[in-house]
């Protein structure tokens, strides 16, 4: 039993470990000498980017910070690199250890961006040298260099708002640099502790865990409180796994307990079907949710999907297609996204609990480090096909899949706009046909962030039709295919699709804008408009996703991001659309067998 009266009338209650055992647990200390003196010695400075986007803020740090370190150090050596930490660098860390003595990388502000910490791999290279971030930062990049295996990297920090204030402002970021100068040159030349050098690997007790008190209440009481305090919830109150909670969640699939599914970010948890269970029940799922549970989490596991991206910063997009949404009572009208519909909130809150439990994610560090963070992170973005509603055939079908098939969609989103909503609205047709198609300009809110890119390979567009916005779409002749093509040729920009006067009015316009060089990460200069030119608002059909959601009442959205889940970045080697997976094992629906 998973309560028990003890004879001095106490209550226990005995519940299974959330945790996923880790697939990795060992860790290492520094061993690279620390530098005698910086006298005649040769540092690399490594200011990070992305791609080849520059940091103005960093690169000013390290302009300043060359310059002091020549002025204390007059023999000394400053070469300048590149950082690898962003998510599609080449690791060159043997490159630059070859051409220094020591280094000092950074300066990050907020967010981790890419699983690969820049420090762990240059003290493998045989060099020592020190990181630089922000104090928001710092709990992350500490976490950073613990999933790297070697946690007692050196890091010295600025104050978030002295830096990020600085960023354009030379004489304020003489300032920052010299309040760290010290510290920077203590952690170049400081011998290695004994703490730094000698780590052990990660120990933690995998059994069950016991709780006692005079009555139910105390008990269930001191269990929430240890959820909070060991990082197993999202913070709100969770049902206990108890071993016959667990069991009856089992019993929604076919699957074996100790069947394997993936690893799970940011620490790499072995998550079996058992540990995504316990993590269901904590969510407040039913059994006959689990198997959309599972196909979800073998999605974000699965090789080709840079799962960090979203166990870090950003939110994922959860898409479901066929003839099981029916069946499980998901709500796919009015609402969707908003609470009050248990099959929706606590599959979503089980992917989240997953990465919390299975995962090692502490989400006091890894919900948006330096950021606000997102509500909808509570539980997830799960967007349920209206397919009864729909003039085209199902997402599933679109795939290929058959219609007994029903299939989960994940992709990481960076922005998403409603547009032609029906509430007080007299628009027409065209007017909301030209909404959606802004969304695909050079001027939509992604692309004005990013810019938008020669070759869009990697960008993603999410379309949630609401069904009015879909038949009038149907209406006027448009079927799936030839939506997309619409969107593509009317926002592409290409010298050779251009009459005169259509190069010269962007020419114009992009002088007017004065949009800096650098300043983003794909800059369209007055310049460029030439022969050759050529922006995309993505490259193939296929990575459009189009889906009918919601009630004939509402709105339609658009998820997008400028990186896809499933572009090149870090482990992706094979490249696709979007990451499907059929549900399968379920044993109380009809569909998803």
């Amino acid at each position: 039993m998973s309560y028990q009266q003890t004879g001095r009338g106490q209550v226990t209650l005995e519940i299974l470990e959330p945790k996923g055992v880790l697939a990795d647990p060992k860790r290492e200390g520094l061993s690279n000498p620390r530098l005698d003196t910086l006298d005649g010695k040769t540092i690399a400075l490594m200011s990070i980017h992305v791609d080849d986007l520059y940091m103005f803020g960093s690169e000013l740090f390290f302009d300043i910070l060359g310059d002091m370190l020549k002025e204390r150090y007059p023999t000394i050596k400053i070469k300048r690199f590149k950082s690898f930490g962003s998510p599609n660098s080449r690791v060159n860390a043997d490159e630059i250890a070859a051409e220094c003595d020591a280094w000092v990388e950074g300066v990050k502000d907020a967010i981790t961006q890419s699983r690969r910490d820049v420090g762990v791999y240059m003290e493998r290279a045989g060099r020592p040298g020190v990181s630089i971030c922000s104090e928001a930062l710092l709990p992350a990049k500490r976490a950073l260099a613990d999933l790297n295996g070697m946690p007692p990297v050196r890091l010295v920090t600025v104050p978030e708002i002295d830096f990020c204030a600085a960023k354009r402002e030379p004489e304020l970021m003489k300032k920052v640099v010299a309040a760290a100068f010290d510290d920077i040159v203590k952690a170049l030349t400081e011998p290695l502790t004994y703490e730094e050098q000698n780590v052990s690997d990660i120990s933690y007790d995998y059994s069950p865990k016991k709780f006692s008190g005079a009555n139910i209440s105390e008990v269930i009481e001191k269990f929430q409180q240890y959820c909070v305090d060991n990082n197993l919830s999202d913070g709100l109150a969770v049902i206990p796994p108890t071993r016959e909670a667990v069991e009856w969640m089992l019993s929604g699939t076919s699957y074996p307990r100790d069947k394997v599914i993936g690893l799970m970010y940011p620490k790499r948890g072995i998550a079996t079907v058992e540990k995504i269970a316990i993590s269901a029940v904590m969510a407040g799922a039913r059994p006959e949710y689990l198997p959309v549970i599972i196909a979800i989490i073998e999605a974000i596991t699965a090789k080709d999907f840079n799962q960090f991206h979203i166990v870090n910063e950003i939110l994922p997009a959860i898409f479901i297609s066929g003839p099981i949404i029916k069946e499980l009572g998901l709500n796919n009208k009015i609402g969707y996204l908003a609470p009050g519909y248990r099959a929706n909130s606590t599959i979503g809150r089980s992917i989240l609990m997953c990465m919390i439990n299975i995962g090692w994610r502490d989400m006091k560090i890894y919900s948006s480090p330096g950021g606000p963070g997102r509500p909808a992170a509570y539980a997830n973005q799960i967007i349920v096909e209206n397919q009864d509603e729909s003039p085209w055939e199902s997402w599933a079908q679109q795939n290929g899949y058959g219609p007994e098939d029903s299939i989960v969609t994940v992709c990481e989103e960076l922005r998403c706009t409603a547009f032609a909503g029906e509430c007080m609205s007299n628009t027409s047709f065209a007017e909301r046909l030209e909404a959606l198609s802004f969304l695909f300009s050079r001027k939509a809110p992604l692309f004005s962030v990013f810019g938008m890119p020669e070759d869009g390979q990697d960008v993603r567009h999410m379309i949630v039709l609401h069904p009015t916005m879909a038949r009038q779409l149907a209406d006027a002749g448009f079927t799936r295919e030839s939506l997309i093509k619409y969107l593509y040729d009317k926002n592409v920009i290409d010298w050779d699709r251009m009459t005169p006067e259509e190069r010269e009015k962007l020419k114009e316009e992009l002088k007017r804008e004065k949009i800096e060089a650098n300043s983003k990460l794909h800059v369209l200069s007055p310049e460029e408009v030439k022969p050759g030119l050529h922006r995309e608002p993505f490259r193939d059909p296929e990575q459009v996703l189009i889906m009918v959601a919601g009630s004939g009442a509402g709105n339609s959205m658009v998820f997008q991001t400028i990186t896809g889940s499933t572009a090149r970045a870090e482990d992706v080697t094979v490249t696709r659309p979007y990451m499907n997976k059929v549900i399968k094992g379920a044993t109380l629906t009809k569909y998803g067998r």
